[in-house]
């Protein structure tokens, strides 16, 4: 029997660049200045569907004949998407939760028997010498795509159960906005799940042609890629910058007076000099605006009117008077506690808006002044 020939067609020269902006994708969410540390999950479950995407069309180009030990692990990651996206929404409703780790002991011991066969068949060149044995019906058993699907399903269910049993009944922008937002990332993943599952049911039948599994994985890619995106967009979202239409309940046309906007800028000012509620690192416009009563609409425009500045440069402002206050009070506390004690989530951006202000790093702002404090 001949051996294939490996080669690219049109479907398969599209999978391949959409493997490759996922890797991009990763890279961006990563680095994404906002929320770095909170988008992880993502970032894993992103990465993990590009490597899978591209053992797709190592399989489909036949490829995977000729490199054989160029596997990525399909069934691990696919037992880890679950986990990763019940650790990126929980975040939303208690900053506090962290997700245990057995958790990811399943992802785990597929990872390492898939690692040990790896090595043992030669790359998977050779399973002669390894077919006998309860570790070979564990790689086997842990092969199976049902154990995977069982595991989507199964995160979906606690997924939404952990939002039911956490939701907080009180009628304001945040709630509404975030009860939005997990739905919509649950729909995407069980879109992912549903067409996932479809393959291994369709498969089964007769008129079942590469063409329906380039049409599943397409739509599982347009799934994954726009949960994505859309976390890359969650602080615009949050802060009713984007797609507010979707997220917000429609605007009251209703214009306030010059004095009723003086009177509530004049509040706002009162409550964040009071209150201080910019060192919560992750505050947002609709968190804000529901502490003060007001649209976040409103806040918005409130803010934009009559500060010139957008919301997070408002906020900003804030936070560095409170930095350059702790610079010169502490001079002994490290700057990265500096920064995230008065709201910021890395140095980067603390320092590209310290030089900005007061034209020069915080060190230099630090040494300047403990110079002058010394003569």
């Amino acid at each position: 029997m001949d051996t294939p020939i490996p080669s690219f067609d049109t479907w398969t020269s599209i999978f391949l660049i959409a493997s490759s902006l996922g890797f991009f994708l990763s890279s961006i969410l990563v680095t994404h200045k906002a929320g770095r540390v909170n988008n992880l999950p993502i970032v894993l479950l992103i990465l993990g569907f590009s490597f899978i995407l591209l053992q797709y069309v190592f399989f489909w180009t036949n490829y995977k004949i000729k490199y054989p030990y160029a596997y990525f692990f399909d069934t691990s990651w696919y037992l880890a998407f679950g986990p990763l996206l019940y650790s990126y929404i929980t975040k939303f409703y208690s900053k506090n939760f962290k997700i245990r780790w057995y958790h990811f002991l399943t992802p785990s011991i597929s990872f390492i028997i898939n690692a040990y066969y790896l090595i043992v068949s030669e790359g998977f060149r050779n399973f002669e010498s390894v077919e006998e044995g309860l570790s070979i019906y564990m790689y086997k058993s842990m092969r199976s795509p049902w154990l995977a699907i069982l595991s989507l399903l199964i995160y979906l269910i606690v997924t939404k159960d952990y939002i039911r049993y956490h939701k907080n009944n009180e009628p304001t922008e945040y709630e509404s906005i975030r009860k939005k937002w997990t739905s919509l990332l649950i729909n995407l993943f069980l879109i992912f799940t549903i067409a996932y599952a479809s393959y291994y049911i369709l498969i089964q039948f007769s008129f079942f042609t590469i063409h329906w599994d380039y049409a599943i994985s397409f739509s599982m890619t347009i799934a994954i890629y726009s949960i994505g995106y859309m976390v890359y967009k969650e602080p615009s979202i949050f802060n009713g910058e984007l797609l507010s239409h979707l997220f917000l309940k429609k605007e009251s046309e209703a214009t306030l007076t010059d004095t009723t906007k003086s009177e509530f800028y004049a509040q706002l000012l009162s409550y964040i000099q009071t209150e201080k509620p910019y060192l919560n690192n992750d505050l947002r416009l609709v968190e804000l605006a529901d502490s003060m009563g007001f649209s976040s609409h409103t806040l918005s425009k409130l803010i934009n009117e009559k500060s010139k500045k957008n919301f997070n440069q408002f906020i900003n402002e804030y936070r560095l008077e409170e930095a350059s206050k702790l610079l010169l009070e502490n001079s002994n506390t490290s700057i990265k506690t500096i920064y995230f004690d008065v709201g910021f989530n890395n140095k980067a951006t603390f320092n590209s808006a310290f030089r900005n202000k007061y034209n020069c790093t915080p060190s230099e702002y630090k040494r300047k002044n403990k110079t002058i404090k010394n003569l």
